[in-house]
């Protein structure tokens, strides 16, 4: 603390930590109905901070969404796919089971259904997770695991959209309903045997 008694300054990270933990805080709390002064007096920092690194709401949100997937969906790659298509489906059924990750998803989805800005935002945030679902579909269909005819679009959604679909409606989302719609979109996809 400085000689004069004064709380020190944050700086860099700490400051940037801070400005997206407000922002998943109001979202979970009040959806898309809040604004980056809001955000700014919850992280104790000023407008123009938040401005310098988020031109828009919708950039902050997307920034604080994206952040959360990377801390809470991390890329599992193994010699084994269909296992880290697993471990996938766990991870985000883990994040939607919670009652931040419900609730942020309502707030997106509704928020979404007539604000351009935070559809762009829900579009960029899924396409990010979908991009790493069809790699390792790709990366199974490739080992010879799944059908080579699959869709690695039809087989992510088929396992991750029921999920979604339970967050929004208030069904538990569990790791093991998750492990389970893993395991019937595999059946149906493999390679048959003769």
């Amino acid at each position: 603390m400085p000689a004069s008694g004064a709380p020190r300054q944050r700086r860099g990270a700490a400051v940037a930590d801070a400005v997206l933990a407000a922002t998943l805080e109001l979202l979970a709390e009040r959806g898309y109905g809040f604004s980056v002064e809001d955000v700014a007096q919850r992280a104790r920092v000023h407008k123009t901070t938040i401005y310098r690194r988020h031109l828009t709401k919708s950039a902050l949100v997307a920034s604080a969404i994206e952040g959360l997937a990377v801390a809470e969906i991390p890329l599992a790659v193994t010699d084994d796919p269909l296992a880290d298509l697993s471990t996938l489906a766990v991870s985000v059924a883990r994040l939607l089971g919670s009652p931040t990750g419900t609730r942020i998803l309502r707030a997106m989805f509704l928020a979404a259904s007539d604000d351009a800005e935070a559809l762009t935002v829900a579009r960029r945030f899924l396409a990010g997770r979908y991009d790493v679902a069809l790699d390792i579909v790709t990366r199974a269909v490739a080992r010879g695991q799944l059908r080579a005819s699959v869709d690695p679009l039809l087989v992510w959604g088929a396992i991750v959209n029921p999920l979604h679909v339970r967050a929004l409606l208030g069904y538990p989302v569990s790791e093991g309903a998750a492990r389970e719609l893993v395991a019937l979109v595999v059946e149906g996809a493999r390679v048959p045997t003769t």
